[in-house]
């Protein structure tokens, strides 16, 4: 086995979002921080400009806006949710900028969210970033604390 062995590459996750990335047990839900949708890490955002966090593409836009599914060409698979509780707000205060089957490269524009209109309304405005679908695969955490959008912050592999 050479250079160009089948090790498989690994997949990168980005910042969609200025922020503090933290860790999924500091995130106030129970499916989040009990992992019961998978793996992952949170971004509790400094403003509402959101990017896609990997190139590949959107497997699913929830209708209220506040959830993203996004699929890597290796199959990972990883979801961004925006706050917890938001999908009672049925959309208000997200402007999304892409539709399901979109392909995306990391930093492409997502959603635009109204933090001044969905915090009050909402538990917390913190993201859980999660691989829903790790099949083995390893999830590493490259960066923690105080992030700027695009910036790597864990790879899957």
């Amino acid at each position: 086995m050479g250079l160009f062995s089948k090790k498989s590459k690994l997949v990168e996750i980005f910042a969609p979002v200025d922020g503090e990335v933290v860790g999924l047990d500091k995130v106030e839900d129970e499916v989040f921080s009990g992992k019961m949708m998978g793996d992952g890490l949170a971004i509790v955002p400094a403003n509402g400009d959101f990017v896609s966090p990997m190139n590949g593409e959107l497997a699913s836009v929830f209708p209220t806006k506040h959830a993203y599914g996004f699929r890597e060409k290796s199959g990972v698979e990883v979801l961004v949710h925006i706050g917890l509780d938001t999908v009672n707000l049925d959309g208000e205060g997200f402007e999304s900028f892409v539709k399901q089957g979109d392909k995306v490269n990391h930093g492409d524009p997502m959603v635009k969210v109204d933090l001044k209109f969905v915090k009050p309304k909402v538990p917390s405005i913190t993201t859980p970033i999660i691989v829903t679908n790790q099949n083995g695969k390893e999830i590493t955490i490259v960066k923690m604390g105080k992030v700027k959008k695009g910036e790597l912050i864990a790879t899957v592999g």
